[in-house]
């Protein structure tokens, strides 16, 4: 990735139709919300301290308080299939200092299960910055050598072979979900907090593999582990010999966007302050390095863009959970 032209192409980007990028009504603005912002905002991350998004948002964060004006303040909060952030902010108040992460998964976890949010109605998008890629891996003295092996091992050993991800409601999940009824197998799922702990789970041979970030590539960089494929249509930059679920013959489309939103009815001019700095943040080069080094690219959409994503982004996860068989019935 080249830094100069990245933060080129992200600065001349427009920034169109901010004031109708809430997800819900108007807000009328008023002196205080021109002011804005006037004490620090919290940015909250669902996700364990060290995970892939902790680490892009934390850098990302550090590069927006100059354009900001004002500190942004971390705050971790993982669990409940790492939707923590948006039922949090979707409870609170519109004045845009409470702000958190948004991924596919928070629209996933509402069909699957009753949520005290609706993030279709109750969030505010604020801005895309990029895309999470995730695959499996093995330690590297798995005797699995190929994804292959590994679903043959499955069909050997029905229920006794394990994977890892971030949650029930992960789309790694539930791609595994619906990749092993296709083979007719059954895998056995253990779900954590976060890659920290589930790599702690992979090296210490409590799991068999672990399906996660492109965080975990320092783990094969660094000899302690192995990719054995990446849910993607796509091949990874960084490893570009890692087969596809699609070069292996799954159609299983999987990928999460990732941005930030705040709750429903901000008022435009605070979105359109909050965009704007965190626009110029994620030019900056160490946001671009930060992704960079995490096999992530640049995928910036502004608030109005990201909101239409997320739409479409429902309807395809949608088809993912009825296609698992975890639809919540109504």
């Amino acid at each position: 990735m080249n830094i100069d032209r990245t933060r080129r192409a992200i600065l001349a980007s427009g920034a169109s139709a901010l004031g109708s990028a809430a997800i819900g009504w108007p807000a009328l603005t008023s002196a205080q919300d021109a002011a804005f912002p006037t004490k620090p905002v919290t940015l909250i991350v669902p996700f364990p301290a060290g995970g892939t998004a902790d680490v892009v948002y934390r850098a990302l964060a550090r590069s927006t308080e100059p354009h900001l004006g004002q500190t942004i303040v971390i705050e971790n909060k993982p669990g409940a299939s790492a939707t923590l952030g948006a039922s949090t902010v979707a409870l609170g108040r519109p004045d845009g200092y409470q702000i958190a992460v948004m991924h596919s998964g928070v629209l996933r976890l509402q069909l699957m299960q009753k949520t005290n949010y609706n993030a279709l109605t109750d969030l505010t998008p604020i801005i895309q910055i990029s895309a999470l890629d995730v695959g499996i891996l093995v330690r590297a003295d798995s005797p699995y050598k190929t994804f292959k092996d590994y679903l043959d091992d499955a069909r050997k050993r029905p229920g006794q072979v394990t994977y890892g991800t971030n949650g029930q409601a992960t789309s790694q999940n539930l791609a595994l979900i619906t990749l092993a009824a296709q083979e007719g197998i059954t895998l056995n799922h253990v779900p954590y907090k976060g890659d920290a702990e589930a790599t702690a789970a992979l090296l210490g041979g409590f799991i068999d593999a672990h399906a996660g970030g492109t965080i975990l590539g320092a783990l094969v960089d660094g000899g302690k582990a192995r990719w054995l494929a990446v849910f993607s249509d796509r091949r990874m930059k960084k490893w570009p010999d890692v087969p596809t679920l699609y070069d292996l013959g799954y159609k299983i489309p999987v990928g999460s966007p990732t941005g930030l939103i705040g709750p429903a009815h901000m008022p435009p001019v605070v979105v359109k302050k909050l965009h704007d700095a965190f626009k110029a943040g994620l030019a900056e080069p160490l946001t671009v390095s930060t992704l960079e080094r995490n096999a992530m690219d640049v995928y910036y959409k502004d608030g109005a863009a990201f909101a239409a994503l997320i739409r479409q982004s429902y309807e395809l996860e949608k088809e993912r959970v009825s296609r698992a068989g975890l639809l919540l019935k109504s």
